[in-house]
């Protein structure tokens, strides 16, 4: 089969870019040809050279391809004789502007069974969804992980990631109009009393009690507008998850941009890397701390990096990770709604390095087996 990946955004610290050579590797290993499109090479002009062209699948993530048009307003992907996949890492609300668009042949691959839902739900032209979170590889390629010196590993606790302030986004929130701000609120409110609440839930609950009727207009654009609610409560989770984890008697490294903004007592602070460098520094942890971007029914590929490199994934549940893993034996969980609890968990499976050990190795063995580049592969190609 041949395959034509477009890598075309370098943002967040390139993860694009290491995801698109990777799922083409993994197809290259299947004997398969790809090609790629990245946009730090190629002139986008270069793009009409695709027309009339015929691949087995074309695959970009977050994709903006669907909104290009050719002269007459025709969908460029149109031209391209091959089934579209576009791979969304994020909650569908994020890409409405994408999604919305008719192409003759429009398929995602999502993260999240929930998103999965959403999308036959309100995008009902989009032909097939297939769902399956990203993962990493060993920083070492195959080398063995040296389980031997896993005490020895120099990080006890580690977090990969970038803080936004939740002030940042009440500002934002102060400049849209007082009723959409309100609502935004009562969302917020919502989703921070109950943990298991997805954003698109929330608004549905919004709008039963709304005397404009949201659900009956047109919610994905509805949703949309709320994005705010949804990263707010992404960050005060993210802030308050690394606030507890600060207090522990263990050390506690963070890899990413602005953390100096908060106020942290312990915690040693790294300056942000590039994605595929983080695979060498979970590499040097004990635990790899994860907190979910409100997935409910998926995973972040931070989870499967830091178990492939031989870490403990410390994560809140979701019901796919619940279906393959069991606290304390291969991954270790905490809850959102409890999160003052964390910290004295975390230091008391620091404090038991051997059992500790046995953790990381079930998560490694269960990661390795079902979370690779060639599951992910062979799932997109049961769909073609």
């Amino acid at each position: 089969m041949k395959f034509l990946i477009f890598e075309m955004k370098t943002v967040c610290y390139n993860s694009y870019l290491y995801f698109g050579d990777a799922l083409g590797k993994a197809l290259t290993d299947m004997g398969h040809t790809v090609e790629y499109f990245k946009v730090d090479e190629d002139a986008l002009d270069d793009l009409e050279n695709y027309v009339g062209a015929k691949y087995d699948a074309l695959i970009d993530f977050n994709s903006d391809l669907p909104r290009a048009l050719m002269d007459d307003d025709s969908y460029f992907l149109d031209h391209v004789d091959a089934p579209f996949f576009d791979v969304i890492l994020d909650h569908p609300l994020y890409h409405h502007d994408s999604l919305k668009h008719k192409l003759s042949n429009f398929n995602v691959v999502c993260l999240d069974a929930k998103h999965r839902d959403y999308i036959l739900k309100y995008y009902p032209h989009i032909k097939s969804v297939t769902v399956t979170p990203m993962t990493g590889e060993l920083a070492f390629g195959n080398e063995a992980i040296n389980w031997d010196g896993y005490n020895e590993r120099p990080y006890d606790i580690l977090l990969s990631g970038t803080y936004t302030d939740p002030t940042r986004l009440e500002a934002a929130i102060h400049k849209i109009p007082d009723f959409l701000a309100q609502n935004v609120y009562e969302l917020i409110d919502m989703m921070l009393a109950d943990s298991t609440l997805t954003i698109e839930d929330a608004v549905e609950t919004l709008a039963k009690n709304e005397i404009y009727d949201y659900i009956n207009s047109d919610l994905p654009l509805h949703t949309q507008s709320f994005y705010l609610a949804d990263a707010y409560v992404r960050c005060i989770n993210r802030k308050n998850l690394v606030l507890e984890l600060d207090k522990c008697s263990h050390n506690f490294h963070i890899f990413g941009a602005l953390w100096e903004e908060l106020d942290l007592k312990h915690a040693t602070l790294h300056r942000e890397i590039p994605f595929n460098l983080t695979f060498t520094v979970f590499s040097k942890a004990k635990i790899s701390v994860n907190i979910m971007p409100n997935f409910k029914a998926g995973s972040h590929d931070r989870v499967f990096s830091g178990q492939l490199n031989g870490a403990v994934s410390l994560t809140d549940p979701t019901t796919l990770l619940l279906s393959e893993y069991q606290h304390d034996k291969n991954i270790l969980f905490y809850d959102l709604n409890h999160m003052d609890e964390i910290s004295s968990m975390v230091d008391s499976h620091l404090d038991k390095p051997d059992e500790l050990k046995k953790i990381a190795q079930g998560g490694f063995d269960i990661a390795n087996a079902n979370h690779t580049w060639a599951n992910i592969a062979k799932l997109i190609l049961n769909n073609l």
